[in-house]
């Protein structure tokens, strides 16, 4: 637009000048025109884009450092022809990253028309899109008027998988031997007997129970026991008092790893998750990769105002209790864990929150590559030290 103005400016001063310095007429009538052209193009300014339709289209998730399409879908409703711009803003909740995408477009009469654009994010998270008004431009390109506009839309930037052995974390709390199992069913935990029998045909020889059987001189069967599902709940809090990317990208990355370990060796657990956007609790089981992939999507979609994780869960009158719990965060103030335990044993993943001298377990993590700068390149890993305290 300034481009324009500019050769605007330096034409009327060209004809104004050619004027007054040849006394000629056709100048004088050029000069005229040109007022007359500009006039007529700032008023009609005024009139266009009051019809206008907008839809944000984006994926449902993305991965990161990886560039992802959207559209924007206008359609003008008026007789008046529109040019104009707008500027998408994008916003990352989760570790407040942010950026703008400038959009021209002109639209004839009723027409309908799509501006493609590409976006990436070099952290997980929700990024946000939306911009709330948008400049209408004359033909000229000289005179503008902003107008309204709600268009919002949202893209989940799923975090990078890392395979981490967490026994150390499951060899006290989360054994076998430590879970609560049905009284009403068998299953095929060996850690527990949930009856003893007489052998029938078609039990496995691994299910004797070599000591009865030698005493009572008939074969018997031991049976395995079936864990029941509110053995273990693992929370994630997203949200920061002030927000590091680093830490927020090692929360969800941590988040993801445990559920993968206890997926792999098919400990029953299940995760919960403070919908912000609907202002829910919810509580899911973690037994297979569609059940990993949508609690992620959930998490990383909920990044809300205010720590909520375990809040929602204590507020939520009808959510059972279970046996251990997960707490994962990465706000050094985060004391939430506290109240959990009246409930069970619970155990505090902390994620760049403290130091490694403060006792338990703790591990180097390296979480995936941020935005590179001219120091920096492409795919340089992070770390940052994750500990791992139970709470007596």
């Amino acid at each position: 637009m300034m481009k324009s103005r500019i050769m605007w400016f330096l034409w009327i001063v060209l004809m104004a000048g050619a004027t007054v310095y040849t006394g000629s007429w056709i100048f004088a009538v050029l000069l005229m025109i040109s007022g007359i052209l500009l006039v007529f193009s700032a008023v009609t300014a005024l009139f266009c884009g009051k019809k206008m339709e907008w839809k944000l289209k984006l994926p449902r998730a993305a991965q990161r450092t990886q560039c992802f399409n959207g559209n924007l879908k206008m359609q003008n409703n008026s007789i008046w022809p529109v040019s104009g711009s707008c500027t998408l803003h994008w916003q990352n909740q989760f570790t407040g990253e942010k950026g703008e995408i400038p959009l021209p477009f002109s639209l004839g009469t009723r027409e309908t028309g799509t501006v493609g654009f590409q976006a990436k994010s070099n952290w997980c998270g929700c990024i946000e899109f939306g911009f709330s008004q948008w400049k209408c431009r004359d033909f000229f390109g000289v005179a503008a008027v902003k107008r309204v506009a709600e268009v919002s839309g949202c893209t989940v930037v799923m975090p990078g998988e890392h395979r981490q052995d967490f026994s150390f974390l499951t060899r006290e709390g989360f054994d076998m031997e430590s879970f609560r199992y049905s009284g009403s069913r068998p299953g095929d935990d060996p850690g527990e007997t949930y009856d003893i029998r007489e052998y029938q045909p078609g039990d496995s020889i691994r299910q004797i129970h070599w000591k009865l059987t030698g005493k009572l001189d008939d074969i018997m069967i031991r049976e395995k026991s079936y864990p029941v599902d509110d053995t273990v709940l693992i929370l994630a809090e997203s949200w920061q008092e002030h927000k590091d990317p680093g830490r927020a990208e090692t929360v969800a990355e941590v988040f993801a790893s445990v559920l993968l370990d206890f997926i792999d060796k098919k400990i029953p657990c299940q995760a919960g998750i403070y919908d912000h956007q609907t202002g829910r609790f919810r509580i899911q089981k973690v037994r297979t990769r569609e059940d990993y992939e949508n609690v992620l999507y959930l998490f990383l979609r909920s990044s809300g105002q205010k720590r909520m994780a375990v809040q929602g869960y204590l507020e939520n009158s009808g959510t059972q209790s279970f046996a251990n719990y997960i707490y994962i965060t990465g706000d050094p103030d985060d004391r939430e864990a506290e109240t959990l335990r009246q409930k069970g044993q619970v155990t505090v993943i902390g994620c760049g929150t403290g130091s490694p001298d403060n006792g338990g377990e703790h591990i180097t993590w390296k979480y995936g590559s941020q935005n590179p700068d001219s120091t920096q390149k492409e795919n340089t890993e992070n770390n940052c030290q994750v500990s791992f305290c139970r709470l007596r």
